[in-house]
């Protein structure tokens, strides 16, 4: 038994050793729908001259309604900068199928919003998430976070 319990706690140290995820966070909806007014903040600690890439995480029903999710992502930066872009994210493929992985009627996708994000300051990097989709309401999202990642050198 103690053969097999040493080669696993090793190896759990060393994937945990080499994850490149320094931040991860999410909003989970209780009543499944994103509400376009309902704007998620997220607050990041970055170094200066870190090197970042941003995800947004999301988790949505099989019955999704939409093949794609619009949102903008805004950035305030510990130097007082402000970035802001909107995305277009497709969650389809070209066969019509869910991107990402499933689980029973759960999908789970990461889309990449920014890659090498360098920053010169240390402190605080606020994230704004808004919800761009027509309607009001966005039902079949169960939950919207955001991952960062030390980009690969």
């Amino acid at each position: 038994m103690k053969q097999f319990i040493i080669p696993v706690i090793f190896a759990f140290l060393l994937t945990g050793c080499n994850s490149s995820t320094v931040f991860k966070e999410y909003e989970k909806f209780d009543d499944i729908s994103w509400n376009r007014l309902y704007y998620l903040n997220f607050e990041v600690p970055v170094q200066k001259q870190e090197s970042l890439d941003f995800y947004l995480a999301l988790r949505h029903h099989t019955d999704f309604l939409y093949s794609f999710i619009d949102v903008n992502v805004t950035f305030f930066t510990p130097d007082g900068e402000t970035r802001s872009r909107d995305y277009h994210f497709r969650l389809k493929n070209t066969d019509f199928r869910w991107r990402g992985d499933g689980m029973g009627e759960l999908w789970d996708i990461e889309l990449p919003i920014r890659k090498e994000m360098i920053f010169n300051k240390d402190g605080i990097c606020k994230v704004r998430i808004e919800n761009k989709m027509k309607r009001a309401e966005t039902p079949g999202i169960i939950e919207v976070g955001l991952i960062v990642k030390k980009a690969e050198e």
